[in-house]
């Protein structure tokens, strides 16, 4: 919701309706890259070539199937970071329940 927010402000004047509707459908493809724990970076990088080339359906160029051949481009600390968190949210309601 951070980055919904933080948009508003950034994206009042964008240009045009189609830039904004370009320009969502690009933040829509970064934030489901980045919840697949996918580095950004080279996904879009290796879309954009594969897109710009046609040598690629774009189905296979999905992030979840992408993230199947490409494990190098997985951020694996990610995981770490959210099974941590969720470690530590039980632990703060056990000791919320103890109390």
């Amino acid at each position: 919701m951070k980055r919904i927010a933080i948009g508003r402000k950034n994206w009042l004047f964008i240009g045009s309706v189609r830039t904004g509707i370009r320009n969502a459908k690009l933040m829509s493809l970064v934030l489901i890259a980045h919840r697949h724990d996918l580095d950004v970076h080279a996904y879009l990088e290796d879309v954009i070539r594969h897109m710009n080339a046609g040598t690629c359906s774009p189905e296979k160029l999905l992030p979840n199937i992408w993230k199947q051949s490409h494990g190098e481009s997985i951020r694996t600390y990610r995981e770490e970071d959210r099974r941590d968190k969720a470690q530590q949210a039980h632990v703060r309601a056990v000791t919320r329940h103890t109390r």
